[in-house]
C-alpha cells in the first residue's frame, strides 16, 4: 500500500523535522536561562534604583513619622514631589538608626531632590540627616574605599580641597574646578 508507505515516510519526517527544533529550542531556552543570566534579569527588573533614595540619620519612631519626618525634609529643600513608596531599610536595633528608602515616580524626580539634598547641611533640624542614591552592595563597598581615600587626602593635603565626582577622587583648582582626577 503506497498510501500507507507515503505516511509513514512523511511521519518520519515530520518526527524528525520535530525532534531537530525541539532540541534548538531546548539549547536556546538554556543559553537564555542560565541561572547567572536569570539572576541578572530578575535584578534589574525588580531593583531599578534610580527612582530610589536613601535618607539616613532621621530619628525612628512610627512609620506615619517617618512619612512626615521625610515630608518636612521635602519642605526644607522646596520639594513637594509624590512618593511612592517609604520604608525604613535593615533590622530594628537599638545601637543605630535605619536608614530610609524613598521610592519616586520617576528617576528625574529623585535626581532633582538628590541635587538639593546639599542643602540639608546648613539647616539647623536636618543638619545631620543627608540623602543618597540606593546604592547595590558592591556599589557601597566602591564608595566606602573612595571615602577613605578622600579621608586619607585630605589629612595629607589639607591645603588643597578634594571631592568624589562621578566615582572618582578629584582636586578641585582655585575657580572650584576640576584640575586633576586621580586614580
Amino acid at each position: 500500500s503506497a498510501v500507507q508507505s507515503v505516511v509513514q515516510t512523511e511521519m518520519k519526517s515530520y518526527s524528525s523535522a520535530l525532534q531537530t527544533t525541539a532540541t534548538a529550542v531546548k539549547q536556546t531556552c538554556a543559553a537564555a536561562l542560565a541561572p547567572s543570566k536569570l539572576r541578572t534579569a530578575i535584578a534589574s527588573a525588580s531593583e531599578d534604583r534610580s527612582c530610589n533614595l536613601m535618607v539616613y540619620g532621621l530619628t525612628e519612631g512610627e512609620e506615619s513619622g517617618d512619612r512626615d519626618q521625610v515630608r518636612r525634609v521635602m519642605e526644607c529643600l522646596e520639594e513637594a514631589p509624590v512618593l511612592n513608596k517609604l520604608e525604613r531599610i535593615g533590622k530594628k536595633t537599638e545601637e543605630r538608626i535605619r536608614p530610609v528608602r524613598i521610592v519616586f515616580r520617576t528617576r528625574d524626580l529623585a535626581r532633582q531632590v538628590l541635587s538639593k539634598a546639599a542643602r540639608l547641611r546648613d539647616s539647623e533640624t536636618f543638619g545631620l540627616v543627608y540623602i543618597a542614591p540606593d546604592r547595590t552592595l558592591e556599589e557601597r563597598v566602591e564608595r566606602r574605599e573612595l571615602v577613605d581615600k578622600l579621608r586619607e587626602r585630605r589629612e595629607q593635603e589639607p591645603g588643597r580641597v578634594w571631592r568624589i565626582r562621578r566615582g572618582t577622587l578629584v582636586e578641585l583648582g582655585e575657580r572650584g574646578t576640576a584640575t586633576s582626577v586621580t586614580e
